[in-house]
């Protein structure tokens, strides 16, 4: 889904960047430069950084509870 329409930013990129390392709106936006035109994408893109972050920590920690019960 197209976040930034002024950049042609997706949800892909968004995550591909966040699984790549990246650790917060700040870092995304001066790798992507996300939100640097009209901002109107800011508010959307740092839910969905911020709900993309959660659920990997979750997966992470589901998984490290895997390894050390197994």
């Amino acid at each position: 889904m197209l976040v930034c329409i002024c950049k042609g930013i997706t949800d892909k990129n968004i995550e591909d960047e966040i699984f790549g390392g990246a650790a917060s709106f700040s870092e995304i936006r001066q790798s992507l430069g996300l939100g640097s035109c009209c901002g109107q994408c800011t508010s959307y893109a740092k839910d969905l950084i911020s709900t993309t972050m959660t659920q990997l920590q979750l997966s992470t920690n589901t998984q490290l509870a895997y390894e050390v019960k197994c």
